[in-house]
């Protein structure tokens, strides 16, 4: 299962991209660049499943090991804080108020704003 960015996708210095792992996605998604996954299927859910984001040389860029974590959250995994931190399971973040996930905002489900 793999996701590759379609030719000519730019994405915007400090910009948001949300990769579904199938369906048609509707909505804002806080304006974010939304694709559905190329391979048509994306879904970290056994050991060994690794989430690697490569630039156009194949330069590791950011590595996500579902392996180190819960594998069977039937939820998000995100950063905490917004982008920087850790990751945790997305429903146990205080500002989220429980909800499993909140794809293209924040923790909180506010818009970006850079």
């Amino acid at each position: 299962m793999r996701h590759t960015f379609p030719p000519g996708t730019i994405v915007p210095s400090r910009g948001i991209v949300v990769v579904f792992g199938g369906g048609d996605p509707t909505g804002t998604f806080g304006g974010a660049i939304v694709q559905t996954a190329s391979s048509g299927r994306l879904n970290l859910s056994r050991d060994g499943n690794i989430c690697t984001l490569r630039d156009a040389d194949g330069n590791e860029l950011d590595v996500f090991d579902i392996g180190l974590y819960d594998n069977r959250a039937g939820q998000a995994y995100t950063r905490n804080p917004d982008i920087t931190g850790d990751f945790e399971k997305h429903s146990e973040i205080p500002e989220t108020g429980g909800s499993f996930f909140s794809p293209g905002t924040k923790l909180d489900g506010s818009n970006f704003e850079f």
